[in-house]
């Protein structure tokens, strides 16, 4: 059974998303994707990315360590090659959901 959630951007337009196993090969897959936490019926989104799904990209796992500091449990993958739709999608779900850690989280604590 895939479980899916549906996010919604700044613009209004929902965003369908498949939860992946930590196991699978999530970081290798294009597309948008979601770091998150249960939060009551719903979740607490982490953080908003999007990845090019590129073999050998640590980048990757150091977001994904960086969301997991912050709480976040689950990765949701909404796949999509298409390098302009996926940052679009990834910049008006960041503005709409107003993650914990902002887009450049890593990147503030490295100028610090």
């Amino acid at each position: 059974m895939i479980e899916t959630a549906n996010f919604c951007g700044v613009s209004g337009d929902s965003y369908r998303f498949e939860r992946m196993g930590l196991e699978k090969d999530w970081a290798k897959v294009a597309g948008v994707v979601v770091f998150a936490a249960p939060d009551g019926r719903g979740w607490r989104v982490i953080r908003v990315v999007e990845q090019g799904g590129v073999e050998g990209d640590v980048s990757v796992f150091w977001r994904w360590r960086d969301a997991r500091r912050y709480g976040a449990t689950a990765v949701f993958v909404r796949r999509d090659t298409d390098i302009l739709r996926r940052r679009r999608e990834a910049a008006d779900l960041t503005l709409g959901l107003d993650p914990v850690c902002a887009p450049d989280c890593e990147g503030v604590r490295i100028a610090a």
